[in-house]
């Protein structure tokens, strides 16, 4: 059986969750950051965007609790060290998927935003 890696958040990840719309919003996203951490789910590798930063480290899932509709919802989130020495899942961000305002938001809150003043 593999091992679960421990996770751990950005200070202000608890925040995202807690403004996130519904309760089962909420338990979705806790649980997409829960099923990295046991191995059952990889998200989709990110990359370097001139409009936002070097999110190359890091990783999304798209989600919803609506079927009929694509998914509103971006968790992003990074393995530390690295993917290949993962020992900790860290989650970033999530939120509503606004233009790339939840990719901003990570980018910021590593320290990577390009352009910011």
């Amino acid at each position: 059986m593999k091992k679960s890696l421990p996770r751990k958040h950005h200070p202000k990840f608890a925040n995202d969750i807690r403004i996130l719309p519904t309760r089962n919003l909420q338990r979705l996203a806790l649980q997409k950051i829960t099923d990295v951490s046991n191995g059952s789910l990889t998200g989709i590798p990110l990359e370097d965007h001139p409009a936002v930063g070097d999110l190359s480290d890091c990783r999304k899932i798209y989600f919803d609790e609506r079927d009929d509709i694509a998914p509103r919802y971006r968790l992003v989130y990074r393995l530390l060290p690295n993917e290949v020495e993962a020992v900790c899942v860290e989650a970033i961000t999530v939120g509503e998927r606004n233009a790339l305002q939840v990719y901003v938001e990570a980018a910021r809150r590593l320290g990577r935003l390009v352009n910011e003043e």
